[in-house]
């Protein structure tokens, strides 16, 4: 597994935009080896995969750690979760914090050894000439991408965890609408501050109002569709509150939207309270 990361890490180096498909797919080979070996050995596999992806690929340093640093590291992070059978969803938001951290430390290092300033090539790379625009833009990318990675392999890993011998935990965690007003909040105060980060957290805020949705639809339908039509509503009446009334860039206005996946899950939860009283009085 370590030969196939350093094989593409090396295809990576002379295809720049191959590298961001390897992203998407290469950490399963990590997944296999986090869940197949003992948690001692994690640290040869880590260092001796980035040692020999160094040593073969000397003239593209930069390239090795921006795309396999993250990639051993999240793979790793995944295979140990999975083996304590952690929600998907914690999964989720632990493995892409551990892949887009791993991208922020190594994005310094590149910086000191090149004398260049890596965002900003990247966000030319991406097509942004304007380097403010690219500045704003690229966390919230980075940040889309580590979560794109993540999910894309989670169902991978879920849809054939027969075939791997895994066993994946895909039971809803009850404490999703508590961590995601904590995102909420860290938004609310960040878009007066910091643009760049608030955009990036407002990715993870949607992402875990989906995942509640979803849910929602498997236990409530009516309940769940009437949210999708609120969502709706508030998403176009939080935009337009946004642009006209506040200094604040627009597209925030979407953190509006959020209220009514908040109000269904605590409805959902005294709907579902209120059952299980009646069916034990029943019982009784």
């Amino acid at each position: 597994m370590g030969s196939i990361n350093v094989i593409f890490a090396l295809i990576s180096s002379y295809l720049f935009a191959f590298s961001l498909l390897i992203m998407l797919f290469l950490p399963l080979a990590s997944i296999i080896v986090a869940i197949n070996i003992n948690l001692k050995y994690y640290p040869i596999y880590f260092l001796g995969t980035l040692l020999l992806a160094l040593v073969l690929n000397l003239g593209n340093i930069d390239n090795t750690l921006f795309f396999l640093l993250p990639i051993l590291t999240s793979g790793l992070a995944f295979g140990f979760l999975i083996r304590y059978h952690i929600p998907d969803i914690l999964m989720l938001l632990i493995v892409s914090g551990v892949n887009l951290l791993t991208l922020l430390i190594t994005v310094p290092i590149i910086n000191l050894i090149y004398d260049v300033k890596f965002l900003e090539v990247f966000a030319t790379f991406l097509g942004f000439n304007n380097p403010e625009f690219g500045k704003l833009v690229v966390p919230a990318i980075l940040t889309l991408l580590a979560f794109m990675q993540t999910l894309i392999t989670l169902v991978i890993v879920t849809q054939d965890a027969a075939y791997f011998r895994l066993t994946i935990n895909n039971k809803e965690w009850p404490f999703t609408t508590l961590v995601n007003l904590g995102f909420i909040t860290a938004v609310i105060i960040l878009m007066f501050f910091n643009h760049s980060i608030a955009l990036a957290l407002l990715f993870v805020v949607i992402l875990l109002s989906l995942y509640k949705v979803v849910h929602l639809f498997q236990k409530h339908i009516v309940l769940a569709w009437s949210t999708l039509l609120l969502i709706l509503v508030f998403v176009i009446g939080g935009l337009a509150l946004f642009e006209n009334y506040t200094p604040l860039p627009y597209y925030f206005g979407i953190i509006v939207a959020i209220i009514p996946v908040v109000i269904s899950d605590i409805l959902w939860l005294y709907i579902s309270k209120k059952k299980n009283e009646e069916k034990n009085e029943g019982i009784i």
